[in-house]
């Protein structure tokens, strides 16, 4: 027996109206932005509603919410539009469309960027990537005079009046260590024990960072310990200027490291690297998107800008899950 087709040009035509419902989560929103009236809205909502046998709203005297299955289809719905989108851009002729250049803080670009870059390319091929590593921020006149269309930093804030500057994505801290090293040094009960370890830092996260920021950051939300004692404990170790020496020292036993989470999840998921303690704070720093103000409309940006800001979504989505399965999440 043939199951019936659910995807038809009327379903395809009411999801437009779905989606702008479900991310203004008011029909009257959702008419003003689709130039329609409100009517037309609760009207191709219900007429899916119906089609797919399942309520996509619950509606409240003054507000919308999504059901489950209401917020499963649109999740699905809003990456499906987005590709499409992007897929679009892509498919659209232009003479200054093929490259893209960009600046990114080091460890990111080693340990998570690059991985998957790959899967860019198979996307979008006749994109060139031309990226380098890039420690700190520059001025809107370096970035125009270098010709950089987009800067990925870590800190906690881009100073970038002239330039598009937004959010991209967190990042949770965890001290991590090889079994090896575990296997040699004392098992962690209270602050004081830091003490007894080699600790790996990091001494530039971000532009002017204060000595042992991430160390010492970890240590004052995690534990009791005022900030005397919080330097007492934190200020000795191996100190690297990036992160992904110090998360590499870790890897071969050479001592602890205060990780970015995002840029270890794998070595996590395969027991390369193991949390010391099972908290995982929430920095202050987060990774930001600067989008060079010069570039206009140049297609292979905003291809990559968009890109961009869905990887960090679903990764953000898939590492809180997998982190709140092996430590507390502060």
């Amino acid at each position: 027996m043939r199951t019936q087709k659910l995807v038809t040009p009327l379903v395809l035509h009411a999801l437009k109206y779905f989606d702008a419902a479900a991310r203004n989560l008011s029909f009257t929103r959702a008419a003003a932005e689709l130039h329609v009236t409100q009517g037309a809205v609760s009207q191709q909502i219900k007429g899916l509603e119906e089609q797919i046998g399942a309520r996509l709203f619950v509606r409240m005297t003054r507000s919308l919410r999504l059901t489950r299955e209401g917020s499963e289809l649109h999740r699905v719905v809003n990456r499906l539009l987005q590709e499409l989108e992007l897929q679009l851009q892509a498919i659209q002729p232009s003479l200054n469309n093929k490259s893209v250049a960009i600046r990114s803080s080091p460890s990111f670009s080693m340990m998570w960027l690059m991985p998957r870059l790959s899967g860019f390319g198979r996307l979008y091929p006749e994109i060139e990537i031309h990226l380098r590593g890039e420690l700190f921020g520059m001025s809107a006149l370096k970035m125009s005079a270098e010709s950089i269309d987009i800067l990925v930093l870590y800190g906690q804030g881009p100073d970038q009046s002239n330039h598009h500057a937004s959010r991209l994505m967190s990042e949770y801290l965890l001290p991590v260590a090889n079994s090896d090293y575990l296997t040699r040094y004392p098992a962690l009960a209270q602050a004081s024990d830091f003490t007894e370890h080699i600790l790996l830092h990091d001494d530039s996260p971000w532009e002017n960072a204060p000595p042992y920021a991430e160390w010492g950051e970890w240590m004052r939300i995690s534990t009791q310990c005022n900030d005397n004692e919080v330097q007492d404990f934190v200020r000795h170790g191996h100190q690297y200027n990036l992160s992904h020496l110090a998360i590499n020292a870790a890897t071969y036993g050479q001592g602890m490291a205060m990780a970015r989470t995002s840029l270890i999840l794998d070595e996590l998921a395969q027991g390369q690297l193991i949390p010391t303690v099972p908290i995982c704070v929430k920095a202050s720093a987060a990774y930001f998107l600067v989008i060079n103000e010069h570039v206009g409309n140049k297609k292979s940006v905003n291809i990559f800008k968009d890109w961009l800001t869905e990887e960090c979504r679903e990764f953000e989505t898939r590492r809180d899950a997998f982190l709140s399965g092996i430590a507390q999440l502060v």
